[in-house]
């Protein structure tokens, strides 16, 4: 798992907020099998890609947006995808499957919360979201 924040990881460009030539990661990775189903623990709506604060290709060409209490939950590196923008989501329902699209290091999902319509310099510590302690 890579967590939020500075990270020795080779993939990331040095970040000024960083010791040394550490980069940023601006979410949270959890290695899984490839195919993993990835349910929904939120009510929200899908975000249109093409809106403010779409992600980019690191992301793979499959990650999308939830956009539910003024954030923006965004879910890469998936391949298979049964929402689109516009839905209602609902906890419980399966959004994706986990795959490694745009990621150097394998299958994992990567969870990130930024502010409704914000790019990278809106997200935020999804630990919180996801009721993780350190």
């Amino acid at each position: 798992m890579i967590g939020y924040g500075c990270t020795v990881a080779p993939y990331y460009t040095h970040d000024p907020r960083c010791p040394g030539r550490q980069g940023f990661h601006h979410g949270i990775d959890v290695a899984m099998p490839c195919g993993t189903k990835l349910f929904s623990d939120v009510r929200g709506t899908v975000v249109d890609p093409s809106s403010s604060g779409s992600p980019g290709a690191a992301y793979g060409p499959y990650a999308f947006r939830i956009r539910t209490g003024g954030v923006d939950v965004l879910i890469g590196h998936v391949k298979k995808v049964y929402v689109g923008p516009g839905d209602a989501v609902h906890p419980g329902q399966v959004i994706a499957r986990a795959n490694d699209q745009g990621a150097p290091d394998g299958c994992h999902l990567h969870f990130e919360v930024r502010h409704a319509g914000a790019g990278l310099s809106g997200a935020v510590d999804p630990a919180p979201y996801l009721h993780l302690s350190g």
